[in-house]
Formats: C-alpha cells, structure tokens, sequence
C-alpha cells in the first residue's frame, strides 16, 4: 500500500513540475506570441510583393520597387533594424504611386505596400517590449508558476522517499522469511562450489566423456540453485545499499555468471581447455564479488 502511494505521490509530483516548469513568464510569452505575429506579418510582405512582382511581368510593365532587374526598394540597409527598415521601404513605395499602372498591378502595389505597412506595426510593438533579462523572467515565472512548481516538487520528493522506504521494507520482509538467506551466505556458498568444481576439473588431466557430464551437471545444480538466486536478489541490494553498491557488487557477479554459461556451452561441445579456462575465470569474478560486497 505505501509502495502505491509512493509512486502516485512520484507521479503527480513529476507530472507538476513538467507542467509548472514549461511554464512561459507572462512578459515573454508575450513577447514570443508578438514574434510570431512579426513572422507572419513579414511572410505576407514576402508573398505580397510576389503578387506584385508577378503581375508586373505579367502586363509588361517593367521591373521597378525592388522587383527582379531593379534596385532594391532600400539600397544600403547596413546597420538599419528590421522596424527602420519597413519604414524606409514604405517610404519608397510611398513616393513611387504617381507611376500609371493598370488597375491589377495598381491593387497589387497597394496590398504590398499595406503588408510592409503592418510588418512595421509588428516591428515597432515587438521592439517596444524590449528584451526581458534572465532574473525578471525567473521572477515572472515563479510568480506565475512557482507555487505550483514547488508543490510538485515536493510530492516527488515525497513519494521517491516512500517508494524507497516500502522497497526497503519489501526487501527486508523477504530476507526474513523463511526460506531466505543473507546475500553474503549465498555468495560464499557459489564460490565454494564453484572452487570445488575448479579444483576437480584441475585434478583431471585426461577427462573423459563421462567426466564432462559429471562436471556439466555439477556445473548446472550451481547455475539453477544459489548462483540463480543471487541473481534474483538485485532489488534487495539495491535497496540496502542503493544502485551504486548494487553496481559495484553485480557487475563481477554478472561477469562470473557469463564464464559459467560459457563453460557449460564449452563442456556441450566437448572442448576441454575453454571450459577450464571460463571456470578459473568464474572463480576470480566471483572474488571480486566477495571483495566488493565487504567494501560495503
């Protein structure tokens, strides 16, 4: 029941802080909500003055106001911002209306000119908020947001801490019952018997078939009894000793593990000298494991 808690508490507190922490301050989100009107109001501009262009090599009226085989609309822009320089281009199309266009061309020209014209609105209104420096965002975040974020925060916490503490307590109950034994006893018994099996092996200098089923059986009552549950008993470690600890002694253990199943593989295909070789290695491994776990 408290593991359940925990991992509700864990969930919703994670679920806050994502959601609080997402959270934009109310002065730059409304300066990102401007820049996105800024980009669409510079988009039309762009498609306007296509329009315009089109339609001008359409009636064969000439390249003029910055269309392809014409000066810019503003030659030297070096140094201007975007909000100087709609006003420039404005300007220029502006004083450029005595031209006699046909009425198509007319309209074009007049639309392009109001989509510069509201590209400079947006430029100017986007320019007037300013740039909001690194504390005032954080302190209109945290006015907007913060509550929710520390709340959030702490439910995780909160729930990490009980989730631990109900792991702890799981581990312990199961390492109390009656058929459990202390991870250090399981260990010393798999490093005697696989010592034994080393020696035995070592003792045999001309083995026979019958010698290798001998060996592969004794080597699997190893892997399917204590080596297995001490394979098995990951969480209770880490649980006592956290995943750091639990690292530090599994990852020999582990490595004993595979030279066992790779002496098996060697004693099914009958190759001697590799399954030899694979059970000294288990045997290191798996003092390394002892060596570890008294670190702890």
């Amino acid at each position: 029941m408290k593991k359940m808690i925990g991992l509700v508490l864990l969930t919703v507190g994670i679920s806050l802080t994502a959601g609080f922490g997402a959270v934009l301050s109310p002065d730059f989100r409304s300066a990102t909500a401007k820049a996105g009107e800024v980009a669409f109001a510079d988009q039309a501009v762009e498609e306007a003055r296509e329009t315009y262009c089109s339609l001008r090599e359409k009636f064969k009226a000439g390249p003029a106001d910055g269309c392809e085989g014409s000066a810019p609309l503003v030659e030297n822009t070096e140094g201007l911002s975007q909000l100087a320089l709609r006003s420039a281009q404005l300007e220029v199309l502006t004083s450029g209306e005595r031209e006699v266009m046909v009425i198509q061309i007319s309209q074009a020209r007049i639309q392009y000119r109001l989509a510069i014209k509201k590209s400079m609105t947006r430029w100017a209104e986007l320019e007037s908020m300013g740039t909001q420096g690194p504390v005032p965002r954080l302190s209109g975040w945290y006015s907007s947001a913060g509550v929710g974020f520390i709340g959030g925060l702490v439910l995780l916490i909160a729930g990490a801490w009980i989730s631990r503490k109900a792991a702890a307590a799981q581990g312990d109950a199961e390492a109390d019952g009656p058929t459990a034994e202390d991870f250090g006893v399981l260990l010393d018994r798999v490093r005697e018997a696989v010592g034994t099996l080393q020696a035995s092996m070592a003792a045999c200098s001309a083995p026979t078939a019958a010698d290798l089923e001998r060996f592969k059986g004794e080597l699997e009552d190893i892997q399917k009894g204590d080596l297995a549950r001490l394979c098995a008993s990951g969480p209770r470690v880490t649980a006592r000793h956290g995943v750091e600890g639990m690292a530090s002694v599994f990852s020999p253990l582990s490595g004993a593990e595979r030279k066992l199943n790779r002496a098996w593989a060697a004693m099914v295909d009958k190759h001697w000298p590799e399954s030899s070789v694979s059970v000294v290695g288990a045997v290191a491994e798996l003092d390394e494991t002892i060596a570890a776990l008294d670190a702890l």
